[in-house]
């Protein structure tokens, strides 16, 4: 039995082997093929496995060993520490209107103390202050590194991916990119390190990674203080996680400088749950 690795997904060009492949869901589904071609893919740049004539191809065999496989992806969904790396750069496709929880701080972490033992990441808007935003200080990195390709964070001392160039003579290129932890808070509490990142935090800021190196300190902190005096609209994604320092792995989604009617109407009578 030979396992293999791959960071494409099967190739299947006959109409009955997409439509199986359709139905497959990432993390839910374990796939035993047999007679499936391997062979290393130039344009990819990385091992692929293609369905021919004489593949077969059975979708979450009950055997032992497809269990503790199944089994061992659902409990360590969360913690997968590649995902929430990637997950911390590429912006959500989550459509933001679809999100219409609205939770305090005190809220937010009882939702998530609710929903301990699931997997799966719960959604809100909280109407806070950024009470912590450390980019005009010098011993704080907001600014790094990430691969072009699959978005991690690389090594600052070799400047090179780690994943992807493990076994390639390819090299990646890497881009500057916003990585930050932010502070949240309101009238009920404070959340603590919260992952603004990427065109997210772009966006928030008002500014590109380029136009923010560019600044001087004095332009850094005046950009600071405009969060810091106003209570914002942001959207969160956030779920328990016992490798965060806090205890919640939080993700901003969106975070702009709220309507002071709409925060109020909402803080006053809140859509949660």
């Amino acid at each position: 039995l030979t396992c293999c690795f791959f960071l494409s997904p099967p190739l299947a060009w006959d109409n009955e082997s997409i439509l199986l492949a359709q139905s497959w869901m990432p993390r839910e589904t374990v796939i035993f093929a047999s007679d499936i071609r391997i062979s290393f893919d130039k344009f990819r740049n990385c091992m692929t496995a293609t369905v021919i004539s004489k593949t077969i191809i059975t979708t979450n065999p009950d055997t032992p060993e497809a269990n503790i496989l199944l089994n061992f992806i659902r409990e360590n969904k969360e913690t997968n520490i590649m995902d929430d790396e990637i997950d911390s750069y590429f912006k959500e496709s989550i459509n933001l209107n679809t999100i219409v929880d609205v939770y305090t701080v005190e809220q937010l972490k009882g939702k998530a103390l609710k929903n301990e033992g699931k997997a799966d990441p719960s959604y809100g808007i909280l109407y806070a202050y950024i009470s912590t935003l450390n980019i005009d200080d010098e011993t704080t990195k907001v600014v790094r590194n990430r691969c072009s390709s699959c978005g991690y964070i690389v090594n600052e001392a070799s400047n090179m991916c780690a994943t992807c160039n493990k076994n390639s003579l390819d090299f990646k290129s890497v881009f500057l990119s916003f990585d930050m932890l932010i502070d949240l808070t309101d009238h009920t509490g404070t959340l603590h390190s919260c992952s603004l990142t990427g065109s997210v935090a772009e966006e928030t800021l008002g500014c590109t990674v380029n136009e923010f190196l560019a600044m001087t300190d004095e332009q850094k902190t005046a950009l600071k203080w405009q969060f810091l005096l106003e209570r914002s609209k942001i959207y969160l994604k956030f779920v328990l996680s016992h490798r965060a320092r806090s205890g919640l792995k939080i993700s901003v989604l969106s975070c702009k400088l709220a309507d002071p009617t709409e925060a109020s109407r909402n803080l006053s009578g809140q859509k949660h749950v």
